[in-house]
């Protein structure tokens, strides 16, 4: 997955990224407190997400009956999550063009394959070491 910085008003705020085609607005976690990251490639990509749990697994499910995986703009960087489980542990959902790991609670409920939609409060941009 190539993640491509368009720009970026500087460390710990917006930046508009290119994923697959798809323009996300995110947290800067890459620049430097001193200059902002230039626009390009971003090497060692990975992304960080803070979303509100839901109040229940089964409301999750039911919010995505038809399945869809992509991420709804909703403000800022704030979006919808409309996505499918891909893995448990670590917790990781299939939001189209990005993969995502949610750092979500137990729940006996919780199955690979559950297509659900969760509200995501922010995905920040971050460098994995390498």
């Amino acid at each position: 997955m190539n993640v491509v910085l368009l720009r970026t008003e500087g460390y710990g705020r917006a930046a508009e990224i290119d994923v697959g085609g798809l323009r996300l607005t995110v947290v800067d976690g890459i620049s430097s407190a001193e200059a902002p990251a230039p626009a390009g490639l971003v090497e060692n990509s990975k992304f960080d997400v803070v979303f509100v749990v839901p109040g229940s697994w089964r409301r999750a499910v039911d919010a995505n009956p038809d399945g869809e995986r992509k991420l709804e703009p909703q403000w800022g960087w704030r979006y919808l999550g409309f996505g499918r489980v891909v893995s448990l542990d670590p917790v990781r959902l299939d939001f189209g063009v990005l993969e995502l790991e949610l750092a979500l609670p137990p729940d006996e409920d919780r199955q690979v394959g559950d297509s659900v939609c969760l509200a995501i409060d922010r995905i920040r941009l971050a460098c994995a070491p390498s």
